[in-house]
């Protein structure tokens, strides 16, 4: 049996890009309310400024966006409604610095703290500086919307930095053009070529020296600061956090006592919280967003009773999972599966 890779189903990439997915879709009159049902988050996580999926999460939800808007550039239409400050901390960093080029550094340094599923590069071109898109895994399904959300929310970070003038030398792309091509030169205002060996947004380099009006040297200094701190932080607070919830899956059914799992990572049971309460969280909110997650997935199993999830997931009594469930999401686990019956996707 194929091993999976650890990054692809691990729950570390900032929710912004799929926030800004979900605006769109409601801008669009679509209904969103089943977008996520049985990844093991919901909309109402979204609002939680530490909410991250996993590049497995994100992509199911890509796929179901897309599905809802057949034929429409969604990726385009995603990325343009996109201001700098719709990536947190970052964007408001990179509003601070004194340049273009600055920010942009700034932006491809931190790139991982902006909830992007692709990695992004810069380098010198005869005709001035590109900026290149790959995908951290193939996949074809969304590749093409990745990259039209990138570029285009691009373009309106780089007309907030330098005003309505700004737009990019040429777009190349490394897919063949989608039915709706002709909304890229709408949007990209440039020569878009498809078909070529990279995907690359090219500007000139004069853009790069341009004074950002916003700029504030001690508010800028403040918020790399904080972010180096926050990230340091981060770093220790994923690692016990990731060694709590592996001991927890272990055994979901069964383990849900502190002491236990304190216990297997050979610390005492007072360590455990202390550092648990340092990284932000409790040990009760890490199982409780475990069995929620399990929760989720199990009921897309017609084959499970709710009982049968209930004690999936450690519960003896599912009148208490139910209670609980309904405190995790808001509605109850039939509910739910009411939803998954329709057989999404389509």
């Amino acid at each position: 049996m194929k091993s999976i890779d650890t990054r692809y189903v691990t729950a570390n990439i900032p929710a912004f890009l799929i926030r800004s997915l979900v605006a769109t879709l409601n801008d669009l009159e679509c209904d969103t309310s089943r977008l996520m049902v049985g990844l093991g988050v919901t909309i109402t996580d979204l609002a939680d400024p530490g909410c991250r999926i996993s590049f497995r999460q994100g992509r199911e939800i890509v796929l179901r966006a897309l599905s809802m808007t057949k034929g429409r550039a969604l990726g385009l239409e995603t990325g343009i409604r996109e201001k700098i400050t719709s990536v947190g901390l970052v964007g408001y960093a990179m509003l601070t610095a004194a340049t273009i080029g600055d920010a942009v550094n700034i932006g491809l340094a931190l790139q991982k703290d902006t909830g992007s599923m692709l990695e992004f590069d810069k380098k010198d071109v005869a005709e001035g500086v590109a900026y290149t898109a790959a995908s951290r895994f193939h996949d074809p399904d969304i590749y093409a919307f990745l990259i039209e959300e990138a570029f285009a929310s691009f373009m309106g970070i780089g007309r907030e930095l330098a005003g309505e003038a700004f737009r990019p030398l040429r777009i190349d792309l490394a897919y063949p053009p989608p039915p709706y091509a002709a909304e890229y030169a709408r949007i990209f205002c440039c020569d878009v070529r498809f078909g070529q060996l990279e995907n690359a947004f090219i500007c000139d380099a004069r853009w790069y020296e341009m004074p950002i009006a916003s700029a504030d040297p001690f508010s800028h200094r403040q918020l790399l600061e904080f972010l180096a701190y926050t990230r340091t932080r981060n770093r220790e607070a994923v690692e016990i956090i990731e060694q709590v919830e592996r001991a927890l899956r272990q055994n979901l059914a069964g383990r849900n006592n502190i002491g236990d799992v304190a216990k297997e990572l050979g610390m005492s049971e007072r360590s455990l919280r202390r550092r648990l309460a340092e990284s932000g969280v409790s040990f009760q909110t890490l199982l409780d967003g475990l069995r929620k997650g399990r929760a989720l997935e199990l009921l897309a199993n017609p084959m499970m009773s709710i009982e049968q999830i209930a004690h999936a997931v450690g519960f003896t009594d599912p009148h208490n999972f139910r209670r609980a469930f309904r405190r995790w999401t808001g509605t109850t686990p039939g509910a739910i599966r009411a939803d998954l019956v329709t057989d999404w996707p389509k």
